[in-house]
């Protein structure tokens, strides 16, 4: 019989298999859990990458749609601009008619005074006598004018054009660089970087061309933004003479008419007319009471709203000693009843001496929402990220020696991300009570966000 520690010594070595079975098994668990770890880790950083990828994509929308509607709000100052131009061109040439019929006499200046007043002889006397300096030359106006046309169509138009039409490529070029500063560094590779696709893509039916008739085109919003610069607005006066004249009429007087109007003519180009003329009271006994014109001042440049026998005459009379002017007028009444109470021998010498024909492309098209995008004024899209377990920690490869690298079931696993994003105008908010302003691209306010995704549909654009 063998003694107690001989057989204690060789039951001892039993535990040592159950501490090797215990830390295989830890040390499973541990890589288990690490591997767990990291592939947390890279469906996180995919996740967190796919929305900053989408969210840059729905803020370069947002730009480049900030960057049209810029470009339309130049548009637009360009025109008010060239509005101004052609009303001081205008504007010059009714001074220096006027500078000329005061200095003949016709009519005088001392009557317009004593039958007006001294405040409108003073201005009939101030008038310039045309040596203006250069940057009110009309000539140097009309220059200026051609220039701003050529910068509307040249440039402005030109760039809309081109920047719309590389608004998709110039996105997803973005899209792709933020996806290669999230995935390559210098101590990585490029073939780490997740395959990217755009599904559900509104953007390129967003907009569309807008002639300057169209609701969303550029006439309409022009005339209205012309209507707030006084400048701009009718030159329509008409004043009175205190004296009674004629007994035949008692409740007539002479007047002093001053006409104006700056306006666009069915091309979009720019036009401006200016008349002054005083109509003295006149009777006999053919026709009864009239008035008289005798034209002080006139001026037209570029388009013009009046029509050859309807508001001026082609061959107008320089004076009238060899025709009486009721004969004169009794020979045109057929013109526009309205053409009467204007100035119709002042439009047509103004026609006569019309400065500038119209001039210039006119107004050029714009970009505004489609009807699609009138319905779902906003460009959303869905981006999805793919990869591997090999290439996605962070762009390095997971590579275990003696495991076979390609059959590996943990590399081959394919990881998938889904975000989605949203370019919307938002105006700053309207006054209490106010209407809430519609989307438009003459308005610098569209904004990018994330939006809730759902499954990717079939038609994926990579």
């Amino acid at each position: 019989m063998r003694p107690a520690f001989q057989r204690r010594a060789r039951q001892g070595g039993q535990a040592l298999a159950l501490g090797l079975v215990v830390l295989a098994l830890l040390l499973g668990g541990w890589v288990a859990a690490h591997w767990t770890s990291r592939m947390a880790s890279a469906s996180a950083r995919l996740t967190h990458v796919a929305d900053a990828v989408a969210y840059s994509g729905a803020l370069m929308q947002a730009r480049q749609l900030n960057l049209l509607a810029y470009i339309h709000r130049a548009q637009l100052a360009h025109q008010v601009a060239m509005a101004h131009l052609a009303t001081l061109i205008a504007w010059q040439q009714l001074g220096m008619t006027q500078a000329r019929r005061r200095a003949i006499g016709n009519p005088p200046a001392f009557l317009i005074g004593r039958l007006f007043g001294p405040r409108f002889a003073r201005a009939y006397g101030a008038s310039p006598s045309g040596s203006s300096s250069y940057s009110h030359n009309p000539a140097a106006l009309q220059a200026s004018l051609k220039r701003h046309d050529a910068v509307v169509h040249r440039i402005l138009a030109e760039v809309a054009r081109q920047q719309w039409r590389r608004a998709v490529p110039l996105r997803d070029a973005h899209m792709g660089r933020v996806l290669q500063a999230n995935y390559v560094s210098s101590t990585s590779s490029r073939t780490g970087v997740p395959v990217m696709q755009v599904h559900d893509d509104n953007f390129p039916r967003l907009l569309a061309w807008q002639s300057p008739s169209d609701a969303q085109g550029l006439q309409a919003l022009t005339q209205t933004v012309a209507r707030r610069f006084a400048f701009l607005r009718p030159r329509d006066l008409t004043w009175a003479s205190a004296w009674i004249v004629q007994p035949r009429c008692p409740n007539t007087r002479h007047q002093l008419r001053r006409r104006g109007h700056t306006f666009l003519d069915a091309l979009g180009r720019w036009g401006a007319s200016d008349t002054l003329s005083f109509h003295a009271l006149r009777s006999n006994r053919w026709i009864g009471c009239y008035f008289r014109e005798y034209p002080m001042g006139w001026a037209t440049t570029g388009a013009t709203r009046w029509k050859l026998g309807r508001h001026y005459v082609e061959r107008p009379l320089a004076e009238f000693s060899s025709q009486d002017f009721w004969r004169w007028y009794s020979q045109y009444s057929g013109l526009h009843a309205g053409a009467w109470r204007n100035n119709p021998l002042a439009n047509s010498y103004a026609m006569r001496d019309r400065y500038a024909p119209p001039q210039g492309a006119g107004l050029p098209d714009v970009l505004g929402l489609s009807a699609q995008g009138l319905r779902q004024p906003s460009a959303t899209f869905k981006l999805s990220l793919r990869t591997s377990l090999a290439v996605s920690d962070l762009g390095q490869a997971w590579r275990i020696p003696r495991l076979g690298d390609a059959d590996a079931w943990w590399r081959a696993r394919r990881l998938t991300r889904v975000s989605a994003a949203e370019t919307y105008f938002a105006a700053p908010a309207a006054p209490s009570g106010g209407q809430a302003e519609l989307p438009s691209l003459f308005r610098p306010y569209w904004q990018a966000r994330l939006v809730a995704a759902h499954h990717v549909t079939h038609g994926a654009r990579p």
